[in-house]
């Protein structure tokens, strides 16, 4: 007998003579396409983004040219149409007890119709690793468990609800959860291997406590602090040389009584801003709250949001709310907002600039019947301090929209905005007046 099947023979009765592991394997898919429509091009073109600084120091400005864009001003033919396709699938591995579990979660697309990745040919790379992480019970304490690797991260969804790679920990014990997390984003260009100046990574240590009563209520206690790097780019021109380190308090809560829920939401920011320029202290907040009021097929929605401005450029306090990672879809705007995707809006974070951002909505939501859904929406937009614009004022949106099941898994969407815009929307025009905005949005979408 050949030496390669005596090999092979030893294997086989090896591994036939090993106990059977029992391991489950899930493979999960959200298959997104949209369309979208709008009478005016630029407001797809994202002003404000989360991942950005916004800061005025000096009367300078991240944005101080901002009069001269025309982003609020249709011009002839001045219509935007596009398709786009995003793919997410995820592979999640686990033993069979669930005491160790593997997951990995890849985003194919992101990409207009014609675009890098779905151009004739669809040859591109347009790939996005999201998820790569190990979540193990501790086997000195079953109640624990480490996450290690590039995961979620939902401290609070109006904060930093993205993914972030890092290590956390989290303990669940009757009433009680609670976690301790560490995680570090790499802003240095040219340290592929690593580095030991603080201005090489962003550092954020996180912690939480939260309790949940019988009747589901909970209540959640929250701390980040971010020992930043280098600022965004966006603010070179305003600051140099500066290194920014915040740290947000928050509590949040939820309940239900009946036909009423409601979610609120406090956070405080402080930190400290050391430039060239000299050092600046932050000092901000946001509050938001929701109530909800359901009665047979109808859900009534009264909403509200306070983020923080900076009204004075000319002293040495950052009062504007800053932001880590979120999407701002919760509220349901189509203009402003985007609500049917994180990527394309007007204004990704709650904020415009440095201003801060003041909102008031309300809303009904109707079950035609177990696969129809039909909704309406007014949104209230303003800044929360008038000292770029001029005014606070950003408009009147009013949204209606129509979800169908088509089947299990599969779903079609459709939702049409229109934003009558104020005195601080005409300031963002080219000439001190700007157009009302026709939107509308559409997907279909597959959940497996």
């Amino acid at each position: 007998m050949k030496k390669w099947q005596v090999l092979a023979a030893a294997l086989l009765g090896t591994a036939l003579a090993t106990p059977a592991m029992a391991f489950d394997v899930e493979w999960h898919g959200d298959l997104n396409n949209r369309f979208s429509y709008s009478d005016q091009a630029d407001v797809s073109v994202r002003t404000v983004k989360d991942s950005a600084k916004y800061v005025s120091i000096g009367g300078a400005s991240s944005f101080s040219s901002l009069a001269d864009s025309g982003l609020t001003k249709k011009s002839e033919n001045d219509s935007d149409f596009f398709g786009e396709l995003k793919y997410r699938m995820t592979l999640q591995a686990s033993d069979d007890e669930k005491r160790v579990k593997g997951v990995v979660g890849f985003e194919f697309g992101s990409s207009k119709f014609g675009g890098s990745g779905a151009d004739f040919g669809g040859d591109d790379n347009v790939f996005e690793l999201r998820w790569a992480y190990t979540d193990l019970q501790l086997p000195f304490d079953p109640a624990s468990r480490l996450i290690v690797g590039l995961q979620p991260v939902t401290y609070n969804e109006l904060l930093w609800s993205d993914n972030a790679a890092g290590a956390r920990w989290a303990r669940k014990s009757g009433p009680w959860a609670y976690s301790l997390g560490w995680f570090r984003n790499d802003v240095a260009s040219n340290s592929s291997s690593g580095g030991d100046a603080k201005s090489d990574y962003d550092d954020a240590y996180a912690a939480d406590l939260t309790y949940t009563c019988e009747g589901g209520s909970a209540l959640n206690a929250f701390v980040v602090f971010m020992d930043a790097g280098k600022v965004d780019t966006d603010v070179k021109n305003v600051v140099t040389n500066a290194q920014d380190s915040e740290i947000w308090l928050g509590l949040s809560g939820t309940g239900k009584w009946g036909a009423v829920s409601a979610t609120a939401t406090g956070i405080y920011l402080a930190g400290e801003l050391s430039a060239d320029q000299g050092d600046y202290d932050r000092s901000a907040f946001l509050f938001h709250g929701q109530l909800d009021y359901t009665v047979g097929k109808n859900t009534f929605i009264l909403g509200g949001m306070y983020a923080s401005g900076d009204d004075d450029p000319n002293d040495n306090d950052l009062e504007n709310f800053d932001v880590i990672d979120i999407s701002t879809s919760m509220f349901g705007s189509v203009v402003i907002f985007d609500n049917y995707a994180d990527d394309n809006s007007f204004s990704q974070a709650p904020y415009l600039f440095d201003q801060g951002y003041k909102l008031i909505y309300a809303g009904l939501t109707h079950k035609l019947n177990k696969s129809t859904k039909l909704w309406t929406r007014y949104l209230w937009h303003n800044t929360a301090e008038d000292t770029l614009l001029g005014d606070d004022e950003i408009g009147h949106e009013f949204v209606l929209g129509a979800s169908y099941v088509i089947m299990k898994g599969l779903t079609a969407d459709i939702n049409v905005g229109y934003l009558a815009g104020g005195d601080a929307w005409d300031a963002m025009g080219s000439d001190g007046d700007s157009d009302d905005v026709f939107r509308t949005d559409a997907r279909v979408r597959f959940k497996f």
